[in-house]
């Protein structure tokens, strides 16, 4: 356990996490919060992170994943339930205030939204699907925002809301039953799940655990640990594990 937050601030830390600078970046519904490495001290915040000439011109409402590259953030963002306007709102890493850049991607390719996204820098490419795709993620030029293909998964992957990449390898956490996280080989697009964050499966309890949020990769104590973002059964609490990826 990296540590958690409990009560309000629950809503800076509610949908996606990434990792900088030797610390991490958060984001919830409106907000985004970069704190040091004891995952405590906080060292940025903006809590009405949407622009608002976005939130007038596309209705969006709702910050979902993130993820960094450079001093750059790459939030998704979308008008939620409505998934007209799938936007990728880019940010200054540091201050965590809006760029003046953005894209909209194609509500085809984005028929229920936009919950995450994911740099490739060695590839010089952002991959993002919307939360019902289970066989593959959308490629985009991240210099330009333009549709590349599509990275076809070798099993299905359900109800995906975060994702890093590290190594030629795709890291995906979901919000299934079991709450599991996969590794994609972005070359071949072979998927294995490598573990399940709840134990059991409720047939009649579908928020039992909470809710698997975004997840990313960090060095820690000299660990590169892959590290998810898990919402509490009450949404009352955040809280970030760290998983051993290598010595």
């Amino acid at each position: 356990n990296l540590g958690g937050v409990v009560g309000l601030e629950t809503l800076v830390r509610a949908q996606g996490v990434t990792a900088y600078n030797g610390g991490f970046i958060y984001s919830g519904k409106n907000a985004l919060e970069r704190v040091d490495k004891d995952n405590k001290t906080v060292l940025a915040l903006n809590t009405d992170a949407i622009p608002a000439e976005l939130a007038e011109k596309f209705g969006l409402k709702h910050i979902g994943g993130i993820s960094v590259y450079g001093d750059t953030v790459y939030a998704a963002i979308e008008d939620s339930k409505v998934w007209q306007h799938p936007v990728i709102a880019l940010y200054d890493a540091k201050t965590l205030e809006f760029t003046g850049t953005y894209y909209e991607l194609s509500p085809e390719r984005h028929k229920h939204g936009v919950p995450w996204v994911a740099v490739d820098g060695e590839r010089g490419v952002l991959y993002a699907a919307d939360w019902n795709n289970l066989t593959g993620v959308n490629i985009y030029s991240l210099d330009t925002m333009e549709y590349l293909g599509v990275l076809n998964y070798s099993q299905k992957i359900k109800s995906v809301q975060g994702g890093e990449c590290l190594n030629g390898t795709l890291y995906l956490g979901t919000n299934d039953m079991k709450r599991a996280v996969y590794a994609v080989d972005i070359a071949t697009g072979t998927a294995e799940k490598l573990f399940d964050r709840i134990a059991y499966e409720y047939k009649y309890i579908t928020n039992f655990g909470g809710e698997g949020e975004d997840l990313t990769v960090a060095e820690i104590d000299g660990e590169v640990m892959l590290c998810t973002l898990q919402i509490g059964v009450t949404f009352t609490d955040a809280t970030l594990r760290g998983y051993v990826l290598s010595k």
